[in-house]
């Protein structure tokens, strides 16, 4: 009898064995970037709007400046010289929407007034057209919301007023521009951009018609974002927008030690100094 009890007992153990072996392994979440989610998300019907070119303008309407308006509501870019149009673009933007006021990493549009700060040839993105983001006005509401310290603020403000890129690497953000889709998609002039809101806080539009707009702008050039859109994170619930404010504002927070060692490396970007400003 003892001896059938042990066999048993070992019977036993050996199953354990073999079920513990065969248990699950465990990894860790993959994580993927604001674009690979972004792409899971069906986009927004946006109806085709084929760019819209004004007829041949008069010489001394030739003469005046190039000015952009964005609407980020219509999904429209339009370009004018003067007071006149001279085409209209379909564009996408920030995955989280547009609005007056953007931190770092919020996948937002800033609306506001703007001009181009620098242009970049030859990126990922084509001709990348940098904004001078942040404003003044973004800088106020950043140093009242304790997200930028006096510093910082100063270095924005001063950086505008001396006709200078503001700093890009504030907790405020930077680097947002107007650019295409990029290599991987065609340069066709009759290509449509990817509708919708996709993008990391950029104006996105064709390789084509970001190319267009390129041969018509130059560093200096008036560039004003309006309308206020809901981005994705945004349809959820109250209590999850909460959780993601509250979740942005612990990941900009800096101490005053770390802020000042920020500080001591802003970098604004001089228009007559920068060296990709100049045309191919």
């Amino acid at each position: 009898m003892g001896v059938l009890r042990k066999w048993c007992l070992l019977l036993v153990v050996f199953a354990l064995w073999s079920l513990a072996g065969c248990a699950p392994q465990i990894s860790a979440p993959t994580v993927h970037s604001v674009a690979y989610y972004a792409a899971q998300i069906h986009p927004p019907v946006v109806a085709p709007v084929a760019p819209a070119v004004s007829p041949a303008i008069s010489a001394p309407a030739q003469a005046q400046p190039v000015k952009i308006v964005v609407s980020t509501a219509s999904h429209l870019l339009r370009i004018y010289r003067g007071d006149i149009l001279l085409a209209t673009y379909p564009v996408a933007i920030g995955f989280n929407g547009s609005a007056p006021r953007r931190i770092r990493g919020d996948d937002v549009t800033p609306v506001g007034h703007y001009h181009i700060g620098w242009i970049r040839y030859g990126t990922q993105y084509g001709p990348f057209m940098g904004l001078t983001y942040p404003n003044k006005e973004n800088a106020e509401w950043g140093l009242k919301q304790g997200i930028i310290t006096h510093r910082q603020y100063r270095a924005i403000v001063d950086a505008i007023d001396s006709g200078q890129t503001p700093p890009q690497n504030t907790p405020l953000g930077g680097e947002i521009g107007i650019h295409g889709m990029g290599p991987q998609f065609s340069d066709d002039p009759d290509s449509k951009v990817f509708p919708g809101r996709w993008t990391a806080g950029c104006v996105a539009l064709s390789n084509w018609n970001a190319q267009q707009i390129a041969a018509l702008v130059q560093v200096g050039t008036p560039v004003e974002i309006v309308g206020e859109v809901g981005g994705y994170r945004r349809n959820l619930d109250p209590k999850a927008e909460l959780a993601w404010t509250k979740y942005q504002h612990r990941q900009t927070g800096v101490t005053d030690e770390l802020a000042s060692s920020i500080g001591s490396h802003l970098s604004p970007v001089k228009y007559a100094q920068n060296p990709d400003t100049q045309k191919p």
